[in-house]
């Protein structure tokens, strides 16, 4: 119903309500908070979530040219192996589509 909105409710206080663009770096993970692009008020969308897959993925990058290990939080991108599966996805559709029966078999 909200999607910029986290109600925590905990068992020895009151609930909590927490905001995207909000800070709360006490209360949120590293990986939560690195990926807040906007702040709060303004909705995030399918715009900000491709900025930080491609930002997550520069700063990986970045890292293993440098020679270090990327922090955790920016391996969240696709890999290869989503890409063929995502392709195999696409030849499975058009295939079916060729074919005159209801059911095919799904091959990666």
């Amino acid at each position: 119903m909200e999607p910029n909105t986290l109600t925590v409710r905990w068992f020895d206080r009151p609930a909590e309500t927490l905001r995207a663009g909000g800070g709360y770096t006490d209360r949120l993970s590293k990986s939560a908070t690195s990926n807040c692009r906007t702040p709060g008020g303004h909705p995030e969308g399918y715009l900000e979530a491709f900025a930080n897959l491609y930002k997550n993925f520069v700063l990986a990058l970045g890292a293993r040219i440098e020679g270090r290990e990327p922090e955790p939080e920016w391996l969240d991108f696709p890999s290869i192996n989503e890409g063929i599966r995502g392709m195999a996805f696409i030849d499975n559709v058009v295939a079916s589509n060729a074919s005159n029966d209801k059911w095919t078999t799904y091959t990666v």
